[in-house]
Order: structure tokens, then C-alpha cells, then sequence
């Protein structure tokens, strides 16, 4: 058989893509920065204030998607989707809520969803490891993990106990303890304390700039020294990956989330302040790791998908102070069901399958990874496995399904635990405060008027495509279309699933 036969009949047949059948499984990144909004890059936003050179350059040598989404709209539960392919609202159930008031009102408050509470549970690393792949995470974690260590010196749990066969990292950048993990134990112990720290110069100091909280830490712990020393593990970890034996790295970056402690070359040198220059010290991380991939000359056999967890921590001040949009035309940020705040950055590069400079408008999610994944190495994903992962591998051989192997999605936000749902161009945002969302169930299972006063007091109808920046809510005149969201929006709790 040819190799051109060969392509067409895996094109297909849907399976794998051309590459795995003649050269083996590729290697797989994915790079997660932290913060990052969709218009930070320049290419997503030309009058980007920022010169992202290295993340423009794998975009021009891959596959941008424009109407790429995280599972949601802050960390953990971000981080959460993107690994198991399940939504993280899924979680929501009466087992283990508490009942807390906010805004005067009594309302269930759920756990974080993490990998840590569901060892069983078949994510991207364990998946690639039943494929052969060395397994590794870099950086944030973010997902379940021992603060203190035991009398051996080790921590009872870290990512080597959930999947993945190294790590190296922390779990979150302004939260103690500060101090390195390495497998199974710090590498300096977190003997000393640091005082919290407000951010200087910024909208909010409590979200921006160099701030940190108080916590534990290990002696000479210097925050500017995180991305260097993570950039230095990388290129360790890929000089020992054997040549002809599949990887998989998940590195996720812990920036531009604050502290916002750009290198010193890139101090004052963006066009958007402090936050501006911390993106640039990322946008030259990922340029560092793509120069050590063709230094070790496996650039041309590795997949890297590069995006963000969530919307960047930019407020309207930030926007009119700096003119810079950093969710470009979208509304909104870190933490809102408006687009800002999900909607992400979002580039696939493969060199011999995804085509250098292309872009994809199809509507995909992080959940999609672990379906794509299984799709590219001959996976069969069990049932109970990716709930709401669909197999992208179509879009990167530049193919258009028709109709979309995705129509829609659903969006939480974890502040009212309120939802929202996407059907093509339409979205609907359901009222804060008014309905509870548990084990499958939404209360009141009905559209329902709200009296009180407020933007978010009501539903929220947008049409995206006519309406990007969604100032124009148009519930009350179109009252169908409101039902039909939420009916549609019903079946997805009770089925559990949107995957087939």
C-alpha cells in the first residue's frame, strides 16, 4: 500500500492522522499559561500593546482557533476540564456542599473539582501512559497536593501519585508554601514565612501586580526566579526523552498570573505596564522551550498545543489607562460567563499534519484534548471517561465537518455557581442567585422572572456573531429562544454527558 493510500484511507476512516501510521505516536505538549487573555498575543489581537514574537511564531507555523473555550473561567476547575475532558459543573452535587450566604441569600457552595479527589479517574496523563508515553507536568499543579511533608520527608500526594511519571513545580504562585516540589519532595523545605504583599501601582492590589499572600517558604525563595528555574527544568527533562520513545509534558506555566515579576530585559518594554512586560517573560519561555524542541531535534514529530486557563485579570481602568484590550473584543474578565473570560487563545502545532498558518472558527473546548488525543494514538475512550471530550483531529487535518462536531457548550461560573449555555451564535447567561445546579438537576427547572435589580439579575441573551462584545441583551425580545436555551441546557445537566 502507498503512503498516499495510505493518508487517504485514515482520513477516512477518522482514525489516526497520516504521521502516527508511518512514524510512530507523536510527542504531545501542552504549554497552559496562567492569566493570559485572548488579546495579549498579537496574533489574536494586532494592536496588541505586547510583542509576543515566539507564541506568534508557532501560530504561523500551526493552527489558530478563534472560538476556543476553557471549562471555565478560573483555575482549578479550568485546569480540571482541560486534563479529564469532563466539565467541571458535573461535580456539582449535594454530597459535600455547604451552605453558605452570600448577598443575603442561603445558597450551596461546591468543592473544587481536582484530580486529587478522583484518583480513578481516567485523564490525559494516565491515558497517554496506557499508550507508552514518559509522562511529565511542569509547574502549577493546581489540582490536589500535600502542603507538608511527612516525617521521611516526602509528601503524601503530588502528581507523580496521579498519573504522571515527573514533576517538577509548586502549586500556585501566590499561595504558600513557596517552595519547589520535585516528585515526591521540596527541594529547599518551606522552613521560613513570608508576609502578604499588595500589588504597587495597580487597579487592584489584591489581584495584581507583585503581590503574594502570607505563607510558608523556602530560604532565599525569590518570586522572579519561578519562570527561569521551570525554563531550566524543561530543557533538562526533553535532553533525557529517548528520540524513538513517545512523551507527553503538560507545562503549565504559572504566568502572567501575579506576581507579575517580569526578567529584566523586559521591564518597561510593553506598551501595557507591569502586566504587559510579565506576558512578554512568558511569550520568551515559550520561545525558549521550541528552540530546546529543534535543539534536540524533536520539533518535527511533536504536537504542542499552546493556551490559557482562563481571562486575564484586566479591568476596565487597566483597558482606558493603557489602551490595551487584553480579552480583545470580548467582554469581561478572569471569572465572568462573558466571553472575556473564557474564551482563550487557543494554537495547535504539528509539523506534516496541522497546516503552518491556517485558522479554524469551529466552536472546540479544553475537554476536547482528551478525545483527541485518544483519537491520535489509538485510544478507545470508555465510557465513563471524557464526558464532554470530542475528537478535534478532523480540524487539524484542515477538514470542515459538516454539521460542527460541536454545537454547543456550557459555561460555569463558580462565584454563583450560576450557568450559561452556547448553541451556535446564541448564548444565554442564566440569572445569579436564582437557581441551584446539583446532581444533574436545575431548581427551578423552569424560566423564571427575576425581581430584583442588576445586570446579572435576569437572564442574558447575546448573539455572538452580531454581537461580540455582548452590550446587547435581547432576553425580552426573544423570549423562544430563552426557552429553548434553557430546555436544551436542562438536558445536558440530567444527561451528565454531551459527549455521544
Amino acid at each position: 500500500m502507498t503512503v498516499r493510500l495510505l493518508r487517504f484511507l485514515c482520513g477516512l476512516a477518522g482514525l489516526v492522522p497520516a504521521q502516527s501510521a508511518e512514524v510512530g505516536k507523536p510527542n504531545i505538549v501542552v504549554i497552559l499559561v496562567d492569566d493570559m487573555g485572548y488579546g495579549d498575543p498579537h496574533c489574536f489581537n494586532p494592536g496588541s500593546k505586547i510583542a509576543t514574537p515566539h507564541i506568534d511564531r508557532l501560530a504561523a507555523g500551526g493552527m489558530r482557533f478563534t472560538d476556543a473555550h476553557a471549562p471555565a473561567s478560573i483555575c482549578v476547575p479550568s485546569r480540571y476540564g482541560l486534563l479529564t475532558g469532563r466539565m467541571p459543573y458535573r461535580t456539582w452535587s449535594a454530597k459535600g456542599s455547604k451552605v453558605q450566604k452570600r448577598n443575603g441569600r442561603e445558597m450551596l457552595h461546591f468543592p473544587a473539582p481536582m484530580i486529587q479527589k478522583e484518583p480513578e479517574r481516567l485523564h490525559l496523563a494516565t491515558m497517554l501512559k496506557r499508550q507508552g508515553y514518559a509522562t511529565a507536568c511542569l509547574g502549577k499543579w493546581h489540582q490536589g497536593m500535600s502542603r507538608d511533608a511527612k516525617a521521611d520527608g516526602t509528601l503524601q500526594t503530588t502528581p507523580v501519585d496521579l498519573g504522571f511519571d515527573f514533576y517538577f513545580g509548586f502549586d500556585a504562585p501566590e499561595q504558600g508554601p513557596y517552595a519547589f516540589i520535585a516528585n515526591k519532595r521540596f527541594v529547599v523545605p518551606p522552613t521560613e514565612t513570608i508576609a502578604d504583599q499588595p500589588g504597587v501601582a495597580v487597579t487592584n492590589p489584591e489581584t495584581q501586580g507583585a503581590h503574594w499572600r502570607k505563607g510558608p517558604a523556602a530560604p532565599g525563595w525569590k518570586f522572579e526566579k519561578i519562570l527561569p528555574t521551570l525554563a531550566d527544568q524543561a530543557d533538562e527533562w526533553l535532553g533525557k526523552q529517548a528520540a524513538n520513545a513517545p512523551f507527553f509534558l503538560y507545562y503549565a506555566i504559572p504566568a502572567p498570573h501575579a506576581p507579575w515579576v517580569a526578567g529584566p530585559e523586559f521591564q518597561g518594554k510593553s506598551g501595557a505596564g507591569l502586566y504587559g512586560d510579565y506576558v512578554m517573560t512568558v511569550d520568551s519561555m515559550v520561545g525558549r522551550f521550541l528552540a530546546t524542541l529543534d535543539e534536540q531535534k524533536l520539533r518535527e514529530k511533536t504536537l504542542v498545543v499552546f493556551s490559557s486557563d482562563n481571562g486575564p485579570v484586566w479591568y476596565r481602568e487597566d483597558i482606558e489607562h493603557f489602551r490595551h484590550r487584553a480579552a480583545g473584543p470580548w467582554n469581561g474578565m478572569k471569572g465572568d460567563l462573558t466571553e472575556a473570560g473564557h474564551r482563550m487563545p487557543f494554537i495547535v502545532s504539528w509539523p506534516g499534519i496541522v497546516k503552518p498558518g491556517t485558522s479554524c472558527d469551529q466552536l472546540v473546548s479544553f475537554t476536547d484534548l482528551l478525545a483527541t488525543f485518544a483519537a491520535i494514538t489509538g485510544e478507545a475512550l470508555p465510557g465513563q471517561a471524557g464526558e464532554d471530550s470530542f475528537d478535534l483531529s478532523p480540524l487539524l487535518r484542515g477538514e470542515t465537518p459538516d454539521p460542527p462536531i460541536r454545537s454547543g457548550m456550557v459555561h460555569p461560573n463558580y462565584g454563583s455557581y450560576s450557568l450559561a449555555i452556547r448553541e451556535g451564535d446564541w448564548k444565554l447567561i442564566l440569572p445569579a442567585w436564582e437557581y441551584v445546579v446539583k446532581d444533574g438537576t436545575i431548581t427551578p427547572d423552569h424560566v423564571v422572572k427575576v425581581a430584583r435589580p442588576g445586570s446579572t439579575a435576569d437572564f442574558q441573551l447575546f448573539h455572538l456573531s452580531a454581537d461580540p462584545g455582548e452590550a446587547n441583551n435581547l432576553a425580552a425580545a426573544e423570549p423562544e429562544k430563552v426557552e429553548t436555551l434553557f430546555a436544551r441546557l436542562r438536558d445536558d445537566l440530567a444527561r451528565g454527558r454531551s459527549r455521544p
